[in-house]
Parts: C-alpha cells; sequence; structure tokens
C-alpha cells in the first residue's frame, strides 16, 4: 500500500524550518537551499512545495499569523474580566519558547511590508486581529463597569495594541531590557490605569 503524505504537514514543516534558518541567519540567509538544508531535506523537495523562495516566505507568514490568532476562548480565561485580559494579552507576547521564536520571526519580516504586496497583506491581517482583541477585551471591562469614566475606548485599544507591538520589539531585540517579568509588569500597569478606581 503507497505511503500517505500529508502535504499540509510538510509545508508547516518546512515552514518551522524557514523560521530557524531566519532566527540564525537572518532573513537574507533564507533561501530554498539553507531551508533544505535545515530540514534535511533535498533542494528539489522543497521546491515541489514552494516553486520561489516569496511563496515559501509567504507561507511562513501566515503561520506565524496562525500562532497569534489562537486566542483563548473566553471559557479559558479566568472569569474576572480584569484577569481575563491579562492573560489574553500575555498569551500574546514572547513569554515562552514557541511565541519568542513568532516574534524574532515576525520582527525579521517586517522590512518586507515595505516592498512585498503578500507580505504587507498577511501583517495587516495580524494587525487587524491584534485590534479587535484589544477592544474586544476592554469592551467587555466597560460592561462589567470596571474602567474608568469618560474613556474613549477605540483610543485606548489603539494604545494598548500600540504598547503590545512595542513590548514584542522590544522583547526580541532588547530581551534582558524587557523580561517576560517585565513585560507582564508594563501590561498589568497599562490595564490598571484605565480601571476605575475603587
Amino acid at each position: 500500500m503507497p505511503k500517505v503524505v500529508d502535504h499540509e504537514q510538510r509545508r508547516r514543516e518546512l515552514g518551522r524550518a524557514l523560521w530557524q534558518v531566519i532566527r540564525q541567519q537572518g532573513i537574507d540567509g533564507a533561501s530554498v537551499r539553507s531551508v533544505a538544508r535545515e530540514a534535511g531535506w533535498s533542494p528539489s523537495s522543497v521546491q515541489y512545495y514552494f516553486t520561489t523562495q516569496s511563496d515559501l516566505l509567504a507561507f511562513a507568514m501566515r503561520m506565524i499569523s496562525e500562532v497569534l490568532r489562537r486566542a483563548p476562548t473566553r471559557s479559558t480565561l479566568p472569569p474576572d474580566p480584569r484577569d481575563a485580559a491579562q492573560e489574553a494579552l500575555e498569551r500574546m507576547l514572547p513569554m515562552e519558547s514557541e511565541l519568542r521564536a513568532v516574534a524574532e520571526v515576525w520582527v525579521a519580516f517586517l522590512s518586507r511590508t515595505l516592498v512585498d504586496d503578500e507580505a504587507r497583506r498577511i501583517n495587516r491581517g495580524g494587525h487587524e486581529h491584534l485590534s479587535r482583541t484589544c477592544r474586544r477585551l476592554l469592551d467587555e471591562l466597560a460592561a462589567n463597569g470596571m474602567l474608568a469614566e469618560g474613556l474613549d475606548l477605540k483610543l485606548e485599544a489603539d494604545r494598548l495594541h500600540v504598547l503590545m507591538d512595542g513590548m514584542v520589539l522590544h522583547a526580541v531585540t532588547a530581551p534582558d531590557l524587557m523580561p517576560p517579568e517585565r513585560l507582564r509588569a508594563v501590561l498589568h500597569r497599562q490595564l490598571t490605569s484605565l480601571l476605575a478606581k475603587d
């Protein structure tokens, strides 16, 4: 009986090999040949799935978006909306190994968004997801009467989004200055600053 090949799984294996190449050599080191070497494949096998370097890079960027969109469902978060907001956003920061890899590769890919329409589209989708997440969490706090009065929720969601992007960038480029406990503290301070005073 012929062996059944899971082509999607093989693409993902190559995408993860590409992530590793980028983490070690930067985006300039990402080629079909270097990815083949990292994955233990022949270059022609890689080209069976991705005919160009651009195809491979776009797929790896989509994988990043998928990881970041794996948002926790409300039922898996703490019942208190304040704790839920903190935990949901922490799960999008590079505080554990998989998200650290994702963040490092995302930062490396950012320059492509200036020159590549597909990269720009994928990156925008990630931004829109984070923007919606920030707004949804703030809306839940507001609905429970936990936010200070008079806040512009759209503006505050934008501020939170920008803070998240900045923390990711700093955690990747200066990890000694922005370790996980600092990320957690900065996020907590921002969320607490929005809460109604007891």
